[in-house]
């Protein structure tokens, strides 16, 4: 490699966010093992993640964290007022980390207490409107049903009418056949009263005519009159 050409850095090929999960699990690693350094397994076991990709993160991590170590190694101890100060720097920036995650937190309370109760509006709005929809419900089914009683109780009206209409036509037919009886039985009985009437009223014009014609015996006969009025000589 010239001097001409660009250093090669290998951190530039890798996944920022796996250098830094990876970095995280050695640091955490090796503070849990008194400094000792983690093996590729163990660092795994937290970044879940193929050893394929998890070697050059691994390398890469070890290799800056030797450099500064190999620096801080060739470097005087750090001042106890700078030290101090940094600590007190790094205390004052943590506080207000945490005062500001705290606003973030109250602000996400009270941004879910908000949805929570909105959520809890519009669940018993919902309920509202399931509870008229059911009593919706009942009413048209109690309706449907009255509607069909009903329905039932006229089918069996107009059955009952139908059967009381049919035996008013049987007797009003029965009662034309008697009136027709009847109408003929009179028809019959005024023709004989009307015969009985012509031929007693015929007998009774004969009888007339034979009164009004004059009796020949009664009429004087001369000669017959003289002897009878005159009879036998004593």
């Amino acid at each position: 490699m010239s001097k001409h050409e660009k250093t090669f850095n290998p951190e530039s090929v890798i996944d920022p966010d796996l250098l830094r999960r990876t970095e995280a699990a050695i640091l955490a690693l090796t503070a849990e093992n008194n400094g000792k350094m983690p093996t590729q397994q163990a660092i795994n076991e937290r970044v879940k993640t193929s050893f394929t990709r998890l070697g050059p993160a691994v390398n890469a991590v070890k290799a800056r964290l030797l450099a500064t170590q190999t620096k801080l190694a060739n470097m005087p101890e750090i001042p106890e007022d700078l030290r101090l100060a940094h600590e007190q720097m790094l205390k004052d920036l943590w506080a207000r980390t945490r005062d500001l995650q705290n606003g973030e937190i109250v602000d996400l309370r009270r941004a879910q207490a908000a949805k929570d109760e909105s959520h809890r509006q519009d669940m018993s709005e919902q309920q509202d409107i399931i509870a008229m929809l059911e009593n919706d419900r009942d009413n048209q089914a109690a309706r449907a049903e009255a509607a069909e009683a009903a329905c039932a109780e006229l089918h069996e009206q107009l059955k009952a009418a139908t059967t009381d209409l049919a035996a008013a036509h049987a007797r009003l037919a029965e009662r034309d056949e008697i009136f027709a009886m009847l109408t003929s039985r009179e028809s019959a009985e005024a023709h004989i009263a009307d015969a009985t009437v012509d031929a007693e009223t015929k007998k009774t014009s004969r009888r007339s005519r034979k009164t009004d014609d004059p009796e020949t015996a009664d009429l004087p006969v001369p000669g017959i009159a003289t002897e009878q009025g005159s009879g036998p000589s004593a």
